[in-house]
């Protein structure tokens, strides 16, 4: 037995230190019950090593390969959830193309938004299993074994003197109510203090237990002993077998096997530990990678779902309330798919979605990437018909979340930022328009109201600014040779709109083109651009026509009175050919008419003039735009 074994026994020995043992038996009673004892604290001591160096081994593995362990949990759940999407998406569009309505369901799913509304965003069933998180520790590591009801052997002086006292509280002389009782008691407690003096603490039980069942206590024969010893070594038999399978239970661990695979490894002059990181870190990446192509193909079923969705429209009707059969829209009754917000009336924000205003402006500095992404979601869904360009794709996301996400080192690239989503965003699909589009989202449309509530927050209208500046088209700027990404730009509005993409290092304009119906993509998030002062516009009337004309913040700084008349000369005189020197037309603002230098403030109502020899009036000059105008394409 090693020294602190010996320790452990002498601090643990529950037999009579003192006396002689009075029968055969009985010692060799006491003999079996020193060697159970022996046992039981050799195994309690080699438990309690094994316990000590399994959980130092534990936080290694768990500072080694803790994180690692995590982003492979993570990558597993999100590819676990695209596929899923995928699935299902598929599983729709086949329905639809056969001409079959999916399973209705979009009424039970209505009144769940509406709880969801009062009782805030909801996490999907596979976020929130995500929000468990993956244990890097092994599964049955030392620090948190299973516990087992062992009896505590307690050292003998504690024993000893616990059940002395609790004796002298039954028994002592001075509880007694007579003189008899007096008598009584006194030799009881004599035969206590006894047992006690020769710290002989079988006698002391073995008279707890008579007086505990109401016998005397008599004198203590050699068989009594015996038979009492017999009991404790019974008691210590299955206290030594309870920690032989706690110890065996150990050794069968994880962290056992990892532990001697390690001591294996670094015989062998490797590292184990790092190994085991690298490994962990290439599934992981093959996770992500495995991830990356799901997104990919989730672009595609969704527009399967799309072209479905059109079939399907035509071939299937509905009656309404008057008897009129009319086509109805297959997706008001699929589950898989949430209607988008251009699909709903504009509310008041819910309880939920100021929530989300609120956490969106503690976010800016705390998480400013949950930010950033939640406002990219946004903004997809908030263009109207379809998303940005960019936006229709996985590769164009990627890529654009690379962009935004540089200048904070806690954000991921996309894969791993899916991965982890916050509870107001999901990887779902939605209805935009005529389009489904498939990708990261608001868990509810009417989150959506929160985000314009929090881009009234400087904190979050900063990064909302970055995030939509990087929303523009690549360019290549014949002017300034930069290449960047472009800045969408009203060249003109109110008489005419004529879309514009504007090089963002020097203002040049790089492209110029109409649009027609309602905006969507980009030109949708205009008024965001407007408010959010990524562009400036000035804007000055005509016969009481407003036409404005944006750009960049810095030329708007430097705009002047003759700078904003060669504007309107070239969009609308020499575009439509009218017969007028540019010179003819002025400029005034509330101060009068302003000389060709004048800087032009953000404050000034300003109004275009035509000098009186240019032979039309400014009312006539607008009629002749109008007219134009209308006229653009026509033979």
């Amino acid at each position: 037995m090693g020294e602190q074994e010996r320790a452990l026994a002498a601090r643990r020995a529950i037999v009579r230190v003192g006396g002689d043992v009075p029968d055969d038996r009985a010692a060799e009673a006491e003999a079996r019950l020193r060697s159970t004892l022996e046992e039981v604290t050799a195994l309690d001591a080699e438990i309690e090593v094994l316990s000590d160096v399994l959980a130092d081994f534990a936080r290694r593995w768990e500072r080694a390969v803790g994180d690692a362990f995590a982003d492979l949990g993570a990558a597993e759940r999100l590819v676990r959830r695209l596929q899923a999407l995928e699935e299902g998406l598929a599983a729709l569009a086949e329905r639809l193309r056969a001409g079959t309505p999916p399973p209705a369901g979009r009424a039970r799913g209505r009144a769940r938004r509406r709880r969801a509304g009062r009782d805030g965003a909801r996490r999907t069933a596979e976020d929130a299993t995500a929000a468990d998180g993956a244990g890097a520790a092994p599964p049955d590591s030392a620090a948190s074994r299973a516990d087992e009801a062992v009896p505590e052997v307690l050292p003998p002086e504690v024993a000893l003197k616990r059940l002395y006292r609790r004796l002298a509280r039954l028994l002592h002389p001075d509880l007694a109510q007579g003189e008899a009782e007096r008598v009584r008691l006194g030799d009881l407690m004599a035969r206590v203090n006894a047992a006690y003096a020769n710290e002989d603490l079988t006698a002391l039980e073995v008279i707890a237990e008579r007086v505990g069942a109401g016998e005397p206590p008599g004198e203590l024969s050699a068989e009594e002993r015996r038979t009492h010893l017999e009991g404790r070594i019974a008691t210590l038999a299955r206290i030594a077998a309870s920690l032989a399978r706690e110890r065996a239970r150990l050794v069968r661990s994880d962290t056992h096997r990892l532990r001697e695979e390690a001591r294996r490894r670094e015989a062998e002059g490797n590292d184990f530990l790092t190994e085991s990181r690298a490994e962990i870190l290439e599934e992981a990446e093959a996770a992500y990678a495995d991830a990356r192509a799901r997104l990919g193909r989730l672009t595609k079923v969704a527009r399967d779902v799309e072209r479905g969705r059109s079939t399907a429209m035509k071939q299937l009707e509905k009656r309404g309330p008057t008897g009129a059969r009319r086509a109805f829209d297959p997706l008001e009754e699929a589950e898989l798919v949430r209607l988008g917000a251009s699909r709903l009336d504009r509310q008041r924000a819910t309880a939920a979605a100021r929530d989300l205003a609120r956490t969106l402006e503690a976010q800016a500095a705390a998480a400013p990437w949950e930010v950033a992404l939640t406002l990219l979601a946004f903004f997809a869904e908030d263009a109207g018909a379809r998303p940005p360009d960019v936006l229709r794709s996985t590769e164009g996301w990627s890529v654009r979340w690379d962009r935004v996400r540089e200048p904070w080192a806690g954000a991921q690239d996309l894969p791993r930022t899916l991965a982890r989503l916050p509870r107001w965003l999901a990887v779902g699909a939605r209805a935009q328009g005529d389009s489904i589009v498939a990708g990261p989202q608001l868990t509810d449309a009417a989150l959506l109201a929160g985000v314009r509530i929090a881009l009234e927050r400087a904190s979050v209208a900063r990064i909302a600014r970055d995030v939509l500046a990087a929303l523009g088209p690549d360019i290549a700027c014949d002017g300034c040779g930069t290449r960047a990404v472009g800045v969408h730009l009203h060249r003109t509005r109110g008489l005419d709109e004529l879309n514009g993409i504007a090089c963002p290092s020097c203002g040049a304009v790089v492209r110029s083109y109409w649009r027609y119906g309602e905006p969507d993509g980009l030109e949708a998030l205009a008024p965001h651009a407007l408010r959010l002062g990524l562009v400036a516009e000035a804007t000055a009337q005509l016969a009481g026509t407003a036409i404005g004309f944006q750009m960049l913040p810095a030329e708007r700084e430097r705009l002047t009175a003759a700078q904003l008349r060669r504007r309107f000369g070239e969009l609308y005189l020499a575009a439509y050919e009218v017969e007028l020197p540019p010179e003819a037309i002025g400029v005034s603002s509330g101060r009068g008419d302003l000389a060709s230098g004048a800087r032009i403030a953000p404050g000034d109502r300003l109004r275009f003039t035509v000098a009186g020899a240019a032979g039309r009036t400014a009312e006539e000059l607008l009629e002749l735009l109008r007219d134009r105008i209308e006229r653009r394409f026509r033979p």
